[in-house]
């Protein structure tokens, strides 16, 4: 059991100010540092030829296109166009500074620290180094007091259905009941009781002559940074006492308001950004989902989320499902943290807990299989906005039926796309029978009509899940026009002349036509990108149909987006003139002309 806490947990390194390092320093980090094998600590990589191959952690995609070159130590994505080398990778996985990618590394390759700094720093440095190092012994020390006998700690965990694997993975441990034995056993590994007041594990007497133990007979918590150093600590009690759960005080190492329960273990799981962060209230609830596999899990550290945690949860996603307990301050903190995370620009949905009382609570009930049911159908957290709205106000009553409507207006008005307030508007008539009109005239005022909500858009809605089988088919258009350029030297000129590099709906394929018109040598990772295999045709009514195919959906696209625009501005318009936006307008709509005479052509 004591494997948990080994010697790289005690590697602790400050993030404060600006560092320096020396050449030789990042040269020796890159040197001793694998890029294939720092990638593969966050993907799946597989062997292609003499590269590696995996699906982009940086963006979603079907179809790999993220390659890792050993003989370059570089990396390359051709549907984003990510790249760069070793150090690039971790500063865009870990979302951190050059600096604290260096550091990453040199935990990872062991490698000491050199920097020059002033003296002032250096102090800084050192000292939260020295509490980090306390925070790791008292982890190891609650860890093998939990193993050392039978105790009402076992016994806890052992009745929230907690296997040795999740505990030794967590780290969990035990306090102990005695008042003093962590402070006797810091003390005696050389430690100043300054040292452990200045780290948190120990208050002074109420007498003023000593210390004693900050947790007495708690399960213990650590509490790790987003890299796996140990900040801090929670404790829940295992009598009746109070507090319930105790956290470690603000430190030099910790601030509860600032980081996020188990976002080591959870950002490997959300690295490509598509898959979602879940959020729930307590300790127990991110290790039960954990346990069954529900990896991307974190909680709030005893407090309502934070502004700070919600910029922590952007650096490494743009998605998150709240996953509150279903009570009434369940509840109240949902409602608050859809306001703090949507803030951050971060796309934010509601589980449904289908009854039970947290996310803990529902997986031991009905499995992960269930849970995972309930993830793809969470709510938008404008739909949960709306419930919330509707169970405060009696709708069957003409005053709770007025204040519903006013109170969803208010959220409404806060979108951005068209279509989503048209869709809730449509569904809120149907509740109450106040028509689409009043509603969007409540919204954007009294200009408002029906008809600022573009055909184009809801048709795009209702054909979305044809998509996909479109866009395979002009990917494979497009990758028959790059072969045919790329082998063929006669006909290439003829594909330049036609099409541009915007034309190109793929990343990948964009940045191989740039390279083909520009005359650059596609290198071996681009080569293998690139290749298709077989032959290529030359027959030109193919070439023509192709080309063709490619211009249409080109055109195609930049009408939408244009349309998309021209109707935002004209739902704006409703709520009052404006000569700029008139004349911008005017413009747009000029535009999409010139592009719709164009299309007639294919």
């Amino acid at each position: 059991m004591m494997g948990f806490y080994n010697a790289r947990s005690i590697a602790c390194l400050e993030m404060v100010g600006m560092n320096y390092f020396a050449e030789d320093f990042i040269d020796e980090i890159k040197e001793k540092s694998d890029i294939v094998q720092i990638v593969s600590e966050y993907v799946d990589l597989h062997r292609a030829g003499t590269n590696f191959k995996a699906r982009c952690p940086f963006h979603g995609e079907k179809t790999p296109s993220f390659i890792v070159s050993p003989s370059k130590q570089m990396y390359k994505c051709f549907g984003c166009g990510e790249g760069g080398d070793v150090i690039k990778f971790v500063m865009k996985m870990e979302n951190v500074e050059f600096k604290e990618a260096l550091e990453i590394l040199a935990k990872k390759a062991g490698i000491e620290i050199v920097r020059e700094i002033d003296p002032e720093m250096n102090e800084k440095i050192n000292q939260r180094k020295r509490y980090e190092h306390i925070n790791v012994e008292a982890a190891r020390y609650f860890f093998k007091l939990l193993w050392t006998g039978k105790n009402q700690a076992q016994e806890y965990l052992s009745k929230r259905g907690l296997d040795s694997k999740t505990i030794r993975i967590f780290g969990l441990g035990y306090s102990g009941d005695a008042w003093d034995n962590l402070a006797k056993h810091l003390l005696g590994m050389g430690y100043s009781e300054e040292d452990l007041l200045k780290a948190g594990l120990v208050t002074e007497k109420k007498s003023k002559d000593g210390i004693r133990d900050r947790f007495v007979n708690r399960v213990m918590f650590p509490i790790f940074d987003h890299t796996g150093n140990v900040i801090g600590f929670g404790g829940r009690v295992l009598d009746n006492s109070l507090p319930k759960y105790l956290n470690s005080p603000e430190t030099v190492t910790f601030s509860k308001s600032k980081n996020l329960y188990a976002i080591n273990f959870a950002k490997k799981s959300i690295a490509s950004r598509e898959i979602p962060l879940i959020i729930v209230e307590g300790y127990m609830d991110v290790i039960a989902l954990h346990q069954y596999g529900i990896k991307n899990a974190v909680a709030p550290l005893g407090t309502a989320l934070t502004a700070d945690q919600a910029g922590l949860v952007k650096r490494f996603t743009d998605k998150v499902i709240i996953a509150f307990d279903s009570d009434e301050a369940g509840v109240a903190a949902t409602l608050r943290g859809i306001d703090i995370l949507s803030s951050k620009g971060i796309d934010v949905k509601v589980l449904d807990l289908a009854g039970s009382k947290d996310p803990d609570d529902f997986i031991r009930k009905n499995g992960a299989d269930s849970f995972h049911k309930a993830i793809e159908t969470a709510m938008p957290f404008v739909q949960f906005k709306i419930d919330e709205i509707k169970r405060a106000n009696d709708i069957e009553t003409d005053e709770g039926k007025i204040n519903f409507c006013k109170e969803v207006s208010k959220i409404l008005k806060d979108l951005d796309s068209p279509v989503e307030v048209e869709h809730y508007l449509k569904k809120v008539s149907s509740e109450t029978g106040i028509s689409v009109s009043a509603l969007g005239k409540q919204v954007y005022g009294k200009y408002f009509s029906t008809k600022q909500f573009n055909v184009v858009a809801v048709e795009k809605a209702k054909t979305s899940d044809r998509l996909d089988t479109i866009k395979d088919g002009l990917d494979i258009a497009e990758k028959k026009l790059l072969c045919i350029a790329a082998q063929k030297e006669s006909l290439k000129a003829e594909i330049i002349a036609k099409l541009e590099v915007e034309d190109f709906q793929s990343g990948l394929n964009r940045d191989i036509f740039e390279k083909i018109k520009n005359k650059i040598a596609l290198d071996d990772i681009e080569a293998e990108a690139m290749s298709l295999g077989g032959e290529v045709s030359t027959d030109e009514n193919e070439l023509e149909s192709l080309i063709r195919r490619v211009k249409k959906n080109s055109l195609k696209k930049q009408s939408e987006r244009l349309k998309e625009i021209q109707q935002h501005l004209q739902l704006q318009l409703g709520s009052g003139y404006c000569e700029e936006k008139e004349k911008e307008l005017l413009k747009i709509g000029m535009q999409i002309l010139g592009i719709e005479n164009e299309l007639r052509k294919y």
